[in-house]
């Protein structure tokens, strides 16, 4: 019979490193048969109804494991779990999933569920109907596959959506051309556009990381951080704290932090809520000295603070943020419109946009996303100053060795061709003929002396040597400590025959000839 194994493939937050959670796989083998490599959910082999019992099982089974790390004090982040178009096609999906959350006693906020643009074909409506409430509760919920698939900007922006899910068919060649880096790019800006996180699925490489953080995305899973895990090694993962390295984080080091500043309790709650599924981290404060305090202790991205406060208005709340931490976004929100005050404020660089009370949700929203990208704009280009910066160090170093090294070997050389001209000078005047032969023979120098002794010989210099010449070269034994003696012209001569180069190099070779003494 065959078994059927759930694995858990880590996801890492591309800002911080750490792992946020995990997609649950199944891994299924038959005895004794080796085991295949892990699937992505749902199995959809066999009929319906066995379909709908073992993706309920197996649901049930992944929030039981998440549970149970859980109460070992572990943080398993949130388990993605994708289900059968079966699942959504019949029965009330919406029950099923919240009776698996309460048999495990796992918080919605905990579970994580996929859906694909396929599927969204098949059951488009009644998948919406059934991820509302659950969505409502803390479901997380993403588009897997995205691009793939025929997904209308309409219909992502009508489903309650929070993670677009990249294919790795994408990933994989994110690095080769820039034609395949701008498709991810452009689903990065679109998922952001969206309001929507982004998951890359399928990184491989510790570039791609870096490809992908410096794009914008938000999440990673795959081989470049690690395989799919049995839940003891998940769990071992765990408990080891294992992260992305850090030169691999290019990104944020703290999540997006959204400071709200407002005396009255309940346009913090409503905002709050509003912004709850964008995922910022919220802090709040009921005055413009509370808003200072929490400035003074946390890296704060955006500030969105009322106007009409007691003992400190808006305005002054966020020109003193702005000499205390210069680097954030800061908007104020108020009915109030003292137009000077804010005219100045603006003018003077504390505040960055003047909102209005009463709001319209989806707007405001759109502000507040637009002050994080204008955050992070800065940031990046921070980052990229920094980087030319050392650069530009390191290039400028650079120079300066190879103009050491140009200049050195310039000496150098000129050192040896002052060496050279002296050596050709020396044997200029050596009193005796010295004729010298390159590797094929030919005569190739002739020293003043032999110039004067020899005028006809010198005459083929550059040439194979005269005959008489090539036979006397001949009849000289080379690399003789004593002379030879040599007969020319009826004259008598002593003649040595050195090599330029030791054996077995051939460079040719000297011959040096002097007379004899009666």
């Amino acid at each position: 019979m065959k078994s059927e194994t759930l694995l858990y493939q880590p996801q890492v937050c591309l800002a911080t490193g750490q792992v946020i959670g995990a997609e649950v796989l199944l891994q299924c083998c038959m005895p004794g048969a080796p085991r295949t490599p892990p699937a992505e959910l749902p199995a959809t082999e066999g009929p319906d109804a066995l379909i709908r019992e073992r993706g309920r099982r197996l649901l049930r089974a992944a929030c039981a494991q998440a549970a149970a790390w859980r109460a070992e004090g572990l943080q398993p982040g949130r388990i993605a779990i994708a289900l059968a178009p079966q699942q959504w096609s019949d029965g009330d999906l919406t029950a099923e999933v919240q009776a698996a959350l309460q048999v495990g006693g796992l918080p919605a906020s905990a579970l994580g569920l996929e859906i694909t643009e396929d599927l969204l074909q098949q059951h488009g409506d009644r998948v919406a109907d059934a991820l509302r409430p659950l969505h409502a509760d803390g479901v997380e919920v993403a588009l897997a596959h995205y691009g793939t698939g025929c997904s209308s900007l309409a219909r992502l922006r009508a489903l309650p959506l929070d993670v677009l899910k990249i294919d790795r068919s994408f990933i994989d060649d994110i690095g080769a051309a820039d034609s395949s880096a701008s498709v991810s790019r452009s689903v990065i800006q679109l998922a952001h556009g969206l309001h929507l996180r982004v998951l890359a699925d399928g990184v491989h490489t510790a570039e791609q990381i870096r490809l992908l953080g410096r794009h914008g995305c938000d999440r990673m899973q795959g081989p470049a951080f690690s395989p799919p895990l049995s839940a003891e090694a998940f769990k071992e993962l765990l408990q080891s704290c294992r992260a992305l390295p850090q030169e691999l984080i290019q990104r944020r080091r703290h999540e997006r932090t959204l400071l709200l500043v407002d005396d009255e309790e309940h346009i913090l709650s409503a905002l709050r809520r509003l912004v709850r599924r964008d995922g910022y981290k919220v802090l709040t404060a009921n005055s413009g000295a509370a808003g200072l305090e929490i400035l003074q202790r946390e890296p704060v991205d955006v500030i969105v603070s009322d106007q009409r406060m007691p003992g400190m208005t808006g305005v002054e709340f966020l020109g003193r943020a702005k000499e205390l931490a210069p680097a954030t976004v800061r908007m104020t929100l108020s009915g109030y419109t003292d137009l000077q005050s804010i005219i100045d404020a603006v003018n003077e660089g504390a505040v960055y946009k003047f909102l209005t009370k009463p709001w319209d949700d989806q707007r405001l929203r759109e502000h507040i996303a637009q002050a994080f990208r204008q955050r992070e704009l800065v940031e990046e280009n921070e980052r990229l100053t920094h980087e030319v910066s050392v650069a530009n160090t390191g290039l400028a170093a650079a120079n300066r060795r190879l103009e050491h090294a140009v200049r050195r070997e310039h000496d150098s050389l000129r050192a040896m061709q002052t060496a050279a001209g002296r050596a050709h000078d020396m044997v200029d005047l050596v009193p005796m003929a010295v004729l010298g032969f390159d590797a094929t023979g030919h005569l190739v120098y002739a020293n003043r002396c032999a110039v004067t002794m020899f005028p006809l010989w010198v005459a083929d210099l550059g040439g194979p040597p005269d005959p008489a010449l090539a036979a006397l070269l001949a009849s000289v034994p080379p690399d003789r400590e004593s002379h030879h003696p040599v007969m020319h012209g009826g004259r008598h001569y002593q003649a040595w025959r050195s090599r330029v180069a030791p054996y077995p190099v051939d460079d040719g070779c000297l011959l040096m000839l002097r007379h004899a003494q009666a």
